[in-house]
C-alpha cells in the first residue's frame, strides 16, 4: 500500500482500483486519494466518473454535505457514466438517503428485472429493502438462488403480508430515513432467524453530527412504534435499528 500511495494516479481507472483497496479507516489513504482526485479534476473537471469517485471518497471522509453536494452537480449535469461508476453512484444516492434520486436511476432496471437482476442483483435487493417495497423485493427473488439471505428475506415477505403490514413498509422506512438523512453515510441491513421469525435490521452508517447512538437509535424506534400506533398496527418485533460511524463500513464492494 506505501508504494501504491507514492505513485500518482493518472486516470479514473487506477482511482477506481485504488478506491477498491482502501479501508474506510484508513484516513491518510483517503486524503491521499482525495489529493489525487482533484489532481485529475483539474485536468478534466467535468469527468463525471472522477466525480462519482469523489463523492465516495467524500463518504469516507465523513464529509456527507460535501458528498451530498456532488451528488447533485452529477445529477443535474450528467454525463456518460461507465457500468461501475454508475453502480457506485447509485449505491451512494441511496448511502446518502436521496432516496427519490435513486428510485429514479433504477427505474429502468427495475422495469427490466429479467436482465437487469444480472448485473445489478445486489443494488437492487438493497433499494427494495431500502425503500420498504414488499413487492419488488418478491419478484426480485424470484429470480434469486435459495441462500441463507434470500430465504430469511422470502419469510420476512410472508411474516409482513401474514400480519398486514406489508403496506406499511415503505411509510416506516421513509420516516427512519428522513430522521437520519441529514446525517447519513450509508445503509445495510443484517437479517437473523435465530428468534424461530425472521428479522430485519437496518443499518445506518452516519457522520459525526451524531454522537449518541442510543438517544439516536430510541429516536427512531420511537418513530416505529408511532407510525404502528397510528395505523393501529402491532409494533413490528421482526424490524429494528443500529447506527454506526462510517468508519465501521467495509471496503467498496462493486457487484
Amino acid at each position: 500500500m506505501e508504494k501504491q500511495k507514492n505513485m500518482p494516479l493518472i486516470d479514473a481507472e487506477k482511482a477506481l482500483n485504488f478506491i477498491q483497496t482502501l479501508e474506510y479507516t484508513d484516513e491518510e489513504g483517503i486524503l491521499y486519494l482525495e489529493q489525487q482526485l482533484y489532481n485529475l479534476l483539474q485536468k478534466t473537471p467535468n469527468d463525471v466518473n472522477l466525480l462519482v469517485l469523489l463523492l465516495h471518497e467524500q463518504i469516507m471522509h465523513n464529509r456527507g454535505r460535501r458528498a451530498r453536494t456532488i451528488a447533485y452537480k452529477i445529477w443535474e449535469n450528467g454525463g456518460d457514466l461507465s457500468a461501475v461508476s454508475e453502480q457506485i453512484y447509485i449505491d451512494d444516492l441511496m448511502n446518502l438517503g436521496l432516496s427519490d434520486m435513486a428510485g429514479a436511476a433504477l427505474a429502468p432496471y427495475i422495469a427490466d428485472i429479467n436482465n437487469s437482476i444480472k448485473t445489478h442483483q445486489n443494488l437492487l435487493v438493497k433499494y427494495a429493502v431500502y425503500s420498504g417495497s414488499m413487492s419488488l423485493l418478491s419478484k426480485l427473488l424470484d429470480y434469486l438462488p435459495d441462500t441463507r439471505e434470500y430465504n430469511i428475506l422470502r419469510d420476512w415477505i410472508v411474516l409482513n403480508r401474514d400480519f398486514g403490514v406489508s403496506n406499511h413498509i415503505p411509510g416506516i422506512m421513509e420516516r427512519l430515513i428522513d430522521k437520519v438523512q441529514e446525517n447519513m453515510l450509508g445503509f445495510s441491513f443484517n437479517l437473523y432467524n435465530d428468534r424461530e421469525f425472521p428479522d430485519v435490521e437496518f443499518v445506518f452508517y452516519v457522520d459525526d453530527g451524531i454522537t449518541n447512538y442510543d438517544e439516536t437509535k430510541q429516536l427512531l424506534n420511537t418513530q416505529i412504534a408511532t407510525y404502528c400506533a397510528s395505523h393501529k398496527i402491532e409494533d413490528l418485533i421482526n424490524l429494528s435499528v443500529v447506527l454506526y460511524p462510517i468508519s465501521r463500513q467495509k471496503k467498496l464492494v462493486i457487484a
